[in-house]
């Protein structure tokens, strides 16, 4: 399977929401930040795509995941997930924050439509 690729907007944008998610419970927790670092290593991200997301707007970030393709979408969802889980950790305002994020780009959508497939088969 071919891994998942991201524009330089697109990286930036994820750069953006996984800052945002950092932040949603008001504690920068370390493992958060190693996971960030994981990923942005992962997915290539330069220097010069990283001071754009962490310029840009949440709800500008949240645009530009609407039009990325279905897979892409649940990737970044994925990663998501992954700084939630970080910190081993429930909080309320990061699960908000995922929901919302979900809601607003059609995730949770695609997601349901999936679930609902596997249970056809």
């Amino acid at each position: 399977m071919t891994p998942v690729t991201f524009n330089e907007t697109q990286k930036a944008a994820i750069v953006s929401l996984l800052i945002e998610m950092i932040n949603a419970d008001h504690e920068v927790d370390p493992s958060e930040c190693a996971v960030f670092d994981t990923i942005c290593v992962e997915y290539n991200i330069c220097e010069d795509t990283y001071n754009v997301g962490r310029a840009l707007q949440g709800i500008v970030a949240v645009n530009i995941m609407k039009n990325m393709s279905d897979i892409q979408k649940l990737v970044t969802a994925q990663l998501l997930t992954r700084v939630v889980d970080a910190d081993a950790r429930d909080d309320d305002r990061e699960i908000k924050l995922f929901n919302i994020i979900c809601r607003l780009t059609g995730v949770d959508t695609l997601v349901q439509a999936r679930h609902g497939a596997e249970e056809n088969q």
